[in-house]
């Protein structure tokens, strides 16, 4: 039976091994934290797992978290265009806000207690060529410790060589909670986007914000801040910017208490979206696939992310299978014919993140504003964010979002 090694523990990570594991091969996972350090450990991100990747996750049994209060039905956006304008959508499947430090732990818990093989190592790219010589396939999952470098840069798949928003998100208090859960994306022009969602983290759900700063914007100095410098002037810098630019999220804010809940509780920074090379060879005819975030990294302000590192999860999972149960060899030709498997799957999701960070066409902003004035291209809308596929297929061209229009007219 060939010997599988995965290195990093994030969504990619994890369900690969799950699924592999699943599939029942031989799985090693090389994880740098134990759950409970992740779960101590800093917010990373805030993630939106669509309804796509809970059925993944279902398929994998690691679906915990289905009860109905917790699954967000509702999309509200707002434009603050003159006049301002929104709406309100409904998503036949529910997405899921979940802290990562929360479902990261489980699936690493649940892979262990299923006879999983678990290693905490920190390895760089010398380590992993050692590792490599006693496996027949290793997986790099983490771009951590120079890992990244062993993967070049596609220059023609990768337009963007900065990143075209700076990041805040976190988890508030001083928020009340709207009557139900919805997803408020509320766009700046010139400025940037706001996010709010209820979050399911160990205390519970609680409301989470992510901030896209355009650079040169009215959001952008917030993004420049240190929590940890000047906590309270911190938190009247968020209070400023949500009561300037989120009117959705302003109305249920109590000025005297809202901010960041914790000092765990946020993460600042900047994400400059790339696509590597999906593997590498490491010498003596093994090679390293890239996965996840490594492989394709996208600015979440689509929200793709987390869930395009489950479907690459998935199909890599089911490739590896089909070439063990074959006994054929993770050759360089297997490698290469997977990377474009996962560029044909990866592709719209990619190329639609990468073209809504850059101000909107003409007949991007004409979607919006029919929406306004239609419930089913308003719901169609918002579900295809689970389809990202769809998504772009409607909005790559004028022709295929008049098109689009034109059916719910």
């Amino acid at each position: 039976m060939p010997t599988i090694a995965i290195v990093g523990a994030g969504m990619a990570g994890l369900h690969l091994a799950l699924h592999l594991q699943k599939e029942g091969l031989d799985v090693s996972l090389y994880v740098e934290r134990t759950p409970d350090e992740i779960r101590a450990g800093r917010l990373p991100s805030t993630v939106a797992l669509s309804a796509p990747t809970r059925a993944r996750q279902r398929a994998l049994g690691v679906a915990h978290w289905e009860r109905p209060e917790h699954a967000t039905r509702t999309v509200r956006l707002r434009v603050a265009a003159e006049p301002p304008f929104g709406f309100v959508s409904h998503l036949p499947d529910p997405m899921l806000f979940i802290d990562m430090r929360v479902y990261l732990p489980r699936l690493l818990e649940d892979f262990a207690a299923r006879g999983g093989r678990v290693v905490k190592a920190s390895l760089d790219p010398a380590a992993l060529r050692d590792l490599a010589a006693g496996h027949d396939l290793v997986v790099v999952a983490t771009g951590r410790a120079g890992l990244s470098d062993l993967f070049p840069t596609v220059p023609e798949r990768s337009p963007h060589a900065a990143p075209l928003r700076r990041l805040f998100a976190g988890i508030v208090r001083g928020l009340r909670m709207p009557d139900r859960l919805e997803f408020m994306f509320q766009i700046s022009p010139g400025h940037g986007e706001l996010f709010e969602n209820q979050y399911l983290t160990q205390g519970g759900v609680t409301p989470a914000l992510l901030i896209e700063a355009i650079p040169g914007g009215a959001l952008e100095p917030l993004t420049r801040m240190r929590y940890e410098d000047d906590p309270a002037r911190f938190d009247a810098a968020l209070l400023d910017a949500v009561l300037a630019h989120a009117p959705l999220t302003a109305e249920r804010v109590d000025r005297a208490s809202f901010g960041v809940a914790g000092p765990r509780d946020h993460v600042i920074g900047a994400v400059t979206p790339v696509v590597r090379r999906a593997y590498a060879a490491l010498g003596g005819g093994r090679f390293a696939l890239a996965l996840g975030d490594l492989h394709i990294t996208h600015d979440p302000i689509t929200g793709q992310g987390a869930n395009m590192a489950t479907l690459a999860a998935w199909l890599a999972a089911e490739r590896i299978a089909g070439q063990a149960a074959a006994g054929a060899a993770f050759d360089e030709a297997f490698c290469a014919d997977l990377e474009d498997r996962l560029w044909e799957a990866l592709r719209p999701a990619t190329e639609w993140t990468n073209a809504f960070l850059l101000p909107p066409p003409d007949h991007a902003l004409a979607l919006l504003a029919a929406a306004s004035r239609s419930q089913s291209l308003a719901d169609a809308f918002a579900t295809n964010f689970a389809h990202p596929d769809r998504q772009w297929a409607i909005l790559s061209s004028p022709e295929a979002t008049a098109s689009f229009i034109a059916s719910h007219a």
